[in-house]
């Protein structure tokens, strides 16, 4: 009866086991099911909204008509339109052999919306524009800001502009020399990668013109969109380089350029010399110390190995370490006529397999060496310290609490030099209102841009990108299968394992597999007379078995 009910138990426990193989495959099919109907569902929504945004976009046909901007408020505007080369003038200066163009855009956003081209690379470029004099004044802000787009890209090249006080000279006078109050625009080339921004600031002592650069100034985007660059010095000295309207950088124009605004007070005397007899050495050699009698200064520091042997085998007397080969023959077409005298080629010399020519000690450090000596050093007593030139008042000095009121201004000129083509300026504009100037970006700027992130051409399935847009998208649906299969793997792992059938009787497991073995093979055709035995009958079968064991 036990017996009996061992193999009773095996067979629940097979039955379970089958049972938990189907529930198994069950669960994953449910898992896979849910997932596709996820994805589905997402996909769906997100072919929706593609289908919606390109209803959109043909509804708009993306692209827009260029109308012309509101200007009102704000000092000075260029768009371009009309014969704006009749405002800018080329610079007939002979290093300037670029010649700008007002061109439309190779990819319009704004249709219509003219801008000024460079159009060839590896060439210098020199234009300029005159507008309505300004000058600064007190509590009244400072704006200036265009618009560059890179449509061959920028490797090496400036798209800056120069805004200065033309003092009367031609506009054709243009040039690299012409003296600025501000330099503000992207350069890139080499290790140079920033959105300059140039003070010349004026020493009212002295008259002289100095660079005042920013210390850290914003990095160019790397890209070939159009961006909007901008700079606004406000009344409080206090300045911000935008980019796209975002501050990049910022700071106060009194601390943040280099060299400072304001010179220092004092300097060092160009008159004052350093006395003959001044002594700058803090530290000295100890007079009462003297070099030790067995310190030998000509010991070599490393030395032949005295326990080094010549290696067995090694041939002094043979001095060649190729020989020509004895086995190479002329070949039968030879012509010392045409080809020159035929020379064997080589081969390593059988009798250096060890070694040949003179042998040598591998070298050792020399234990008795102790180099050059030199006496400690002491406290210097004669040590004055470190000499410096007495002070003076700086003839130079000014303190100029207000570099943000800027002096009279009334050009713009772009003076560049660049290894690609395809630039394009637009939209300059110098204000003192910086909301008007932002309103105007509304009209111009703002509205390319957002046409343009629209025609940016899809990244390649192969480039990797579609897979972080992908599970940025689908993250729900990923994280919900993903938690699925992990519970079923585990359940189905840790159940399938936990029922460990008892030991049985070997005797009874070899009379079963032999009944087993006699038994009808599964390609052999039953009876269709004989019935399966029930369950009673398969009891009482094992029984007896159990009893004839």
């Amino acid at each position: 009866m036990a017996t009996a009910a061992s193999a009773r138990a095996i067979g629940a426990v097979c039955a379970d086991m089958r049972c938990h193989d189907a529930l198994a495959w069950r669960l994953v099919v449910l898992t896979l099911l849910i997932a596709e109907v996820a994805f589905g569902e997402e996909a769906s929504e997100a072919k929706e909204v593609d289908e919606e945004k390109e209803a959109a976009a043909k509804e708009d046909n993306i692209t827009q008509p260029y109308r012309k901007p509101n200007t009102e408020g704000l000092h000075w505007v260029e768009t371009f339109d009309g014969d704006a080369l009749s405002r800018w003038i080329l610079s007939s200066k002979e290093k300037y052999n670029g010649k700008f163009k007002v061109a439309h855009r190779r990819m319009e956003g704004l249709i219509g919306d003219l801008g000024l081209e460079v159009p060839e690379e590896a060439k210098h470029y020199g234009i300029s524009a005159s507008f309505p004099a300004l000058k600064g004044a007190k509590e009244v802000p400072f704006v200036l800001q265009f618009e560059v787009q890179f449509q061959d890209g920028l490797q090496c090249g400036g798209s800056y502009v120069k805004i200065f006080d033309r003092k009367d000279k031609k506009a054709e006078e243009f040039d690299n020399d012409t003296p600025y109050v501000i330099m503000f625009g992207p350069d890139r080339c080499g290790g140079t990668d920033k959105v300059h921004f140039i003070l010349q600031h004026q020493n009212p002592k002295t008259g002289k013109w100095e660079e005042k650069h920013l210390k850290e100034p914003a990095r160019v985007p790397d890209d070939r969109l159009t961006h909007l660059y901008g700079l606004i010095i406000n009344p409080d000295n206090s300045f911000e380089v935008q980019v796209d309207g975002v501050k990049k950088a910022s700071g106060s124009l009194l601390t943040a350029m280099e060299p400072p605004i304001n010179p220092p007070k004092e300097i060092d005397d160009p008159s004052d010399k350093k006395p003959a007899d001044w002594i700058d050495e803090a530290k000295m050699d100890d007079p009462e110390s003297s070099k030790p009698d067995d310190w030998d200064e000509d010991e070599p520091f490393s030395i032949p190995d005295p326990d080094a042997k010549m290696p067995d085998g090694w041939r002094e007397d043979v001095t060649e370490t190729k020989i020509p080969d004895p086995s190479a023959k002329i070949p039968a077409d030879w012509d010392e006529d045409e080809d020159g005298e035929w020379e064997a080629p080589t081969i390593d010399n059988p009798d250096c397999k060890v070694g040949c020519g003179k042998w040598k000690p591998p070298t050792i450090n020399n234990p008795k060496y102790k180099g050059k000596w030199s006496a400690p050093k002491v406290d210097n007593p004669a040590y004055k310290g470190v000499w410096k030139p007495k002070q003076i008042a700086n003839p130079e000095y000014f303190d100029d609490q207000t570099p943000c009121i800027l002096p009279k201004i009334d050009a713009a000129g772009i003076d560049i030099w660049t290894m690609q083509g395809g630039i394009i300026f637009d939209n300059f504009v110098i204000a003192t209102d910086p909301q008007k100037a932002a309103a105007f970006v509304e009209e111009t700027w703002r509205i390319r841009s957002n046409i343009e992130e629209l025609q940016k051409p899809k990244p390649a399935v192969g480039s990797g990108v579609w897979f972080w847009d992908m599970l940025s998208e689908y993250m729900v649906p990923i994280a919900v299968t993903g938690a699925i299969l992990l519970v079923t793997t585990l359940w189905c792992c840790c159940c399938r394992g936990g029922s460990v059938p008892p030991p049985s009787n070997g005797r009874r497991t070899e009379n079963r597999k032999k009944k087993r073995d006699e038994s009808p093979k599964p390609t052999e055709e039953k009876d269709p007379g004989e019935e399966e035995d029930k369950p009673e009958e398969k009891d009482k079968a094992e029984e007896d078995e159990d009893k004839e064991d």
